[in-house]
């Protein structure tokens, strides 16, 4: 049996998830808007393998989703990810957060538009088509009327995770397409990192960085 840990620290949610053959043997998530992450994810990932009598060595691979997002939030999560693969010769798996969140519905589209909010009005975003293929690569823009109507058509989803990029994003649009709310979880990586094991997709630990986007802030 293969066992796969998936953490998602992009967010406030700090989550983790333990799958099988795809399949969710358990999961915990919280968003904590204090970022504590760094504490959260190492108790919750002992307390899920000792729930399910398992060790580290039992798993056959762990994924994490890359980001963009938090930069403290996906340092932590890459970090504890290695920490973990490296002395125990575990496959390591990266998926981008903007892809796990557009795999948080079931209903597919040929043109769905995930955002996640940076400052002010600057959005990380992508586009991926009812396969979860990249439209475009991840990258920050800044959200307006003008760049939505050039993006959108009748097929469009929107998925956005927090109530205020919701609230703005469906003022922009009007109604004209669908916008939904979903949380950056690691229960939507499960099918994603399944697909990765099978495909013996992996990373080198040694050299795999968060996926930033842009430069981190630097006071």
């Amino acid at each position: 049996m293969s066992f796969i840990l998936n953490l998602e620290t992009s967010s406030k949610n700090c989550s983790v998830s333990l799958s099988s053959n795809g399949n969710l043997i358990d999961s915990f998530d919280l968003e904590d808007q204090k970022y504590r992450h760094s504490e959260l994810l190492t108790s919750s990932i002992q307390n899920i393998l000792t729930k399910n009598n398992l060790n580290v060595e039992d798993l056959s691979a762990i994924s994490v989703g890359i980001g963009p997002g938090s930069f403290t939030g996906l340092r932590i999560g890459l970090s504890v990810a290695k920490g973990l693969c490296y002395p125990h010769k575990i496959n390591l798996i990266s998926i981008p957060s903007l892809k796990i969140l557009a795999n948080s519905v079931s209903t597919r589209s040929e043109n769905t538009i995930s955002l996640i909010n940076d400052k002010g009005n600057y959005y990380y975003i992508s586009m991926y088509n009812n396969e979860l293929d990249e439209l475009f690569p991840a990258k920050i823009q800044l959200i307006d009327n003008d760049y939505m109507d050039s993006i959108i058509d009748t097929s469009t989803n929107i998925i956005v995770n927090t109530s205020d990029a919701f609230n703005f994003i469906n003022k922009l649009v009007d109604n004209k397409v669908n916008v939904i709310k979903r949380t950056i979880s690691s229960i939507n990586m499960i099918d994603l990192s399944h697909n990765s094991l099978n495909a013996q997709i992996f990373e080198d630990i040694a050299y795999i960085e968060p996926m930033y986007v842009k430069k981190p802030y630097v006071n």
